[in-house]
């Protein structure tokens, strides 16, 4: 299992799509961290006026660019179903169960890394107008957004893996992923306007994770919890099913 999960990782590493995402990431942070320093995103709004308030206010509005990430997870999923790269790992010997849980640990690890590149190439940028005034209080900050980004994100990446478990093709993976990520992102930002149902969405919980004083959230616990239980289960019933001979 160890050395498939080292295979899984080397195997995301050298893949030229990861790392052009990775790259087109960091640009796009790089390039739109000034407009977060007029007002901070969220209720509270105002000017920013720590690199704490930047990172909090990049992950606050990265729901777009979920869409983003989530389409490369698929394009890259996918891949693996179209260019029979699982049916070469099944006759190497390795069972399904250590395929699914190693692609699974593997992408959700390397996209959520992706998706924390955006607030950091951020905090880069804004560096030498802020500083860090208080270490401890920074750390604390990012390390919290950072917990509840990773947790609830895994949720939204899990769509990607359940529908290249569906289709099994890149393509159509690719653009179903990102239509629905697009409808929820939408609903996310209309519901919020119109005082519609939101809570049960992970993008929503992250935004309220960032707004509590402390550290602990049991809705987003919840939310993360039942999205992940149902997106794993239903993902490895149908990837059971897979004709990967």
């Amino acid at each position: 299992m160890n050395n498939l999960l080292k295979m899984e990782r080397y195997q995301l590493l050298r893949n030229r799509t990861y790392w052009f995402g990775m790259l087109g990431v960091f640009l796009i942070g790089f390039m739109t961290a000034e407009t977060y320093v007029p007002e901070v995103m969220g209720p509270s709004g105002g000017a920013a006026t720590s690199l704490t308030d930047i990172f909090n206010g990049m992950v606050y509005d990265s729901t777009f660019l979920l869409i983003f990430i989530s389409s490369i997870a698929a394009l890259i999923f996918g891949q693996e179903f179209s260019c029979r790269t699982l049916s070469q790992e099944v006759c190497a010997g390795h069972t399904r169960r250590q395929i699914f849980i190693s692609k699974v640990v593997s992408y959700l690890a390397a996209f959520n890394l992706m998706a924390l590149v955006y607030p950091v190439s951020g905090c880069i940028r804004e560096f030498s107008r802020f500083g860090i005034a208080s270490e401890d209080l920074f750390l604390y900050h990012v390390s919290k957004a950072v917990f509840y980004s990773f947790m609830l994100n895994s949720a939204v990446f899990l769509i990607a893996i359940f529908l290249c478990c569906c289709f099994q093709n890149a393509a159509k993976a690719v653009a179903v992923t990102a239509v629905v990520t697009f409808v929820l992102s939408l609903y996310l930002g209309y519901g919020l306007m119109l005082k519609l149902p939101v809570s049960f969405l992970p993008t929503f919980q992250i935004r309220e994770a960032l707004i509590i004083p402390g550290f602990l959230t049991v809705p987003a616990f919840l939310v993360a919890a039942v999205w992940m239980a149902v997106l794993l289960s239903v993902s490895w019933g149908i990837f059971c099913k897979c004709d990967l001979k």
